[in-house]
């Protein structure tokens, strides 16, 4: 068995908590609006890595399940910036369970250590995110 050349490879839990943890603070002091599109750019640019690992793998039915599903997640986006902030928080946490999909359903080549890394820092940024926008009112 190889041994994991880098920090996120050898604790992806404890990373992935870290990546989730991490950018959380900016949102109690962004105006509400910067917040929202932050976190709506977050959500694409997770959604968008596993088509880097569907052109990766190669295969076209992979690269059309990733590319529509990531379109899914956008749309997501989009909706959060126009009037419904929560399904940018909501679609980060269904993040969460497409990853957990990739760990035996979905056959795209991706990193074994990459799912659980990714399923904590999606979930702990919706967690994070739902409170601070509810701890602000919003």
């Amino acid at each position: 068995m190889t041994v994991p050349s880098h920090i996120f490879a050898r604790v992806p839990l404890t990373s992935g908590f870290l990546f989730g943890v991490l950018p959380l603070p900016i949102h109690v002091f962004l105006p509400v609006v910067l917040s929202y599109q932050l976190a709506a750019i977050t959500l694409v640019l997770i959604a968008g890595i596993y088509i880097g690992y569907a052109f990766k793998d190669g295969r076209p039915q992979t690269i059309l399940l990733e590319f529509s599903v990531a379109l899914a997640f956008a749309t997501a986006a989009w909706l959060g910036l126009n009037g419904y902030p929560y399904v940018i928080a909501a679609a980060l946490a269904a993040h969460g369970l497409w990853d957990l999909l990739h760990h035996n359903l979905v056959k795209t080549d991706v990193p074994r250590w990459f799912i659980p890394f990714c399923v904590i820092c999606d979930w702990i940024m919706a967690t994070g995110l739902i409170l601070i926008w509810g701890f602000q009112g919003i």
